[in-house]
């Protein structure tokens, strides 16, 4: 198989479409086509059905994807390594977070790491946590934020708190009214999931579900807190989630209750151990450190 051939793959899943892939590439979409016909050939197996004018990566598609990311990762880790070593571009320093504490814990930790390091320009991944493992194994970032981040080979995890779940219910949903909601106050209601990924995984409160017999209904599966909240907000389901994207919801859309019996979840830092920037790694700590005292939803130590 070409280089061609994986950029053309990479692009198209990253975009979604040839014509944009395309334009991304600065070929014509006929050229974006081929290159995906031709590296099908090779791999004899097909990447994407083709429904409607629409592309629908196949389930080996989306395990190629994985491993082809992971290489084009490490390009890119090796096109900045080039520019530091050329002195271009000065100091970046690369976080991945989780998308709730991208929105709720970054913000105030980067407007005080700014201040102190004016110069250092800070690019940020929003991702699930597998690509956040994925990340910190290829060095492609100095610094990862996030909930069940295990260890990982040639950095530092460090504990930062722990959050108690909440049940989200939209605003005019009877939940609303109670202060504290039980496994046993879902009983007929519709309870999203979310989906498992790599490590972590947000089911034990159907565990808790399952154990007590409580009956529920389970219409949606989403991949992220953010949809969680939205389908919440749009009356379609309960859940029981983080509580952070709360505070991303103007008040009348939806609320959050402490839930019962208590789901804990751990969230973490954790640091590479490679060479450079040193002292803005351990800012940036130290800085995150004192945002968390002011985030009600850690549990005070």
């Amino acid at each position: 198989m070409k280089f061609r051939q994986l950029e053309a793959f990479n692009h198209v899943m990253n975009s979604g479409s040839m014509v944009a892939a395309a334009q991304a590439m600065h070929i014509s979409q006929p050229a974006v086509s081929r290159l995906i016909s031709y590296l099908e050939a090779e791999l004899k197996f097909s990447l994407f059905n083709r429904k409607q004018g629409t592309l629908v990566p196949t389930p080996n598609g989306l395990a190629f994807f994985e491993a082809v990311e992971e290489s084009f990762m490490g390009i890119q880790r090796l096109e900045n390594t080039a520019k530091h070593i050329r002195g271009e571009g000065g100091q970046v320093l690369r976080v991945a977070v989780t998308h709730s504490l991208a929105a709720t814990l970054l913000p105030p930790v980067l407007k005080a790491f700014k201040a102190r390091f004016p110069e250092v320009k800070v690019v940020v991944h929003s991702h699930r946590l597998s690509q956040i493992i994925l990340r910190l194994q290829n060095a492609s970032v100095d610094i990862a934020i996030g909930s069940q981040i295990p260890k990982v080979p040639g950095s530092k995890r460090e504990l930062i708190g722990h959050v108690r779940q909440v049940c989200v219910a939209p605003a005019s949903h009877p939940l609303a009214s109670k202060s504290v909601t039980s496994a046993q106050d879902l009983a007929g209601e519709t309870v999203l999931r979310i989906m498992s990924d790599g490590p972590a995984s947000w089911s034990e409160v159907f565990k808790i579900l399952g154990d007590r017999k409580v009956p529920f209904k389970e219409s949606y599966e989403v991949d992220t807190s953010l949809t969680a909240y939205s389908l919440i907000a749009q009356g379609l389901a309960i859940g029981v989630i983080e509580p952070f994207s709360a505070r991303l919801w103007p008040a009348g859309s939806v609320v959050s209750r402490p839930f019962e019996p208590e789901i804990r979840t751990s969230y973490y830092i954790v640091t590479h151990n490679r060479r450079g920037l040193e002292l803005e790694r351990q800012t940036f700590v130290r800085i995150l450190r004192n945002c968390v005292k002011d985030l009600p939803e850690f549990e005070a130590k």
